[in-house]
């Protein structure tokens, strides 16, 4: 309903004609493009202002080509109009995509074991750089207002888990808190949530361990247990998804060929293939 509205709306402004497919929203050269053509275009979470704005651009888009086929057809012969074998064989290969991918879909085994996925990563090292600094870290986000942050300090920087529980609780207090230290995470990533200041984060991650930062209400208290830097090789928890990706490629080109040939050689089998 929203897509008729905003196309109607067009037409009040352009001023279009009605006709038994629709209104007619454009006409160039003895063609015509009615409403009907533009509606499915129109995403239904769109705005009212990009919908306006996608359907005259599809109208310039469709007013253009009108113009080129219209040249076409007083300029070119009809031999190089006839395109009705081009359009053939690219049906034929449509068809045949189709087919292939339904197909595999249909065979493809799309697990792979954890080792099948290392070996590839330790095969192939040079295609995981890193493009980005990755570090493991815990913070705790607490209220400026809370009591002992210098005994707590002390206590978080000799690496005393006692506290941790202690940390979370004041953490919770409209903080923020992150303990899974053992997982990369972007260190771009982090600094959205830490307010740290730095022009060379290569820097900063080869000279802080501990950090402590005043913020407004909060301080942070921040704990660096490893990082990497951009250009290193990429850690294989980061690339193991990426991994399964280029496996799983390569898995469904060698199904295709394997499935051509299996059809090939049924088709002779079947005498279905005569060559002369």
């Amino acid at each position: 309903m929203k897509k008729i509205f905003i196309i109607l709306t067009i037409c009040s402004i352009v001023s279009c004609d009605s006709s038994s497919s629709g209104k007619v929203i454009a006409r160039a050269f003895g063609n015509e493009l009615y409403d009907t053509d533009i509606a499915n275009l129109i995403s239904d979470d769109a705005s009212f202002e990009d919908s306006v704005f996608l359907t005259k651009e599809f109208v310039n888009i469709w007013v253009s080509k009108q113009v080129l086929l219209n040249e076409a057809e007083q300029i070119l012969n009809s031999q190089e109009k006839d395109k009705s074998k081009e359009l053939e064989a690219y049906k034929h290969d449509l068809i045949s995509y189709e087919l292939l991918n339904k197909l595999v879909r249909q065979e493809i085994d799309t697990s792979f074991s954890t080792q099948e996925l290392e070996l590839y990563y330790d095969e192939n090292k040079n295609e995981f750089e890193l493009t980005q600094n990755i570090i493991k870290l815990v913070f705790y986000k607490i209220p400026l207002e809370s009591k002992n942050l210098d005994l707590l300090w002390s206590s978080f920087k000799a690496n005393d888990q006692s506290i941790n529980p202690t940390l979370v609780s004041l953490s919770s207090r409209g903080g923020n808190y992150y303990e899974n230290g053992n997982s990369w995470v972007f260190f771009d990533d982090i600094l959205k949530e830490i307010p740290i200041n730095t022009y060379n984060q290569e820097h900063y991650l080869n000279n802080h361990k501990y950090i402590r930062i005043n913020e407004g209400d909060f301080v942070y208290f921040v704990k660096i247990n490893d990082f990497k830097i951009r250009s290193m090789l990429s850690p294989f928890v980061l690339e193991r998804q990426k991994i399964k990706e280029i496996l799983l490629m390569k898995r469904q080109q060698e199904l295709q060929k394997t499935i051509e040939s299996d059809l090939l050689d049924k088709a002779y089998r079947n005498k279905k293939i005569q060559l002369f």
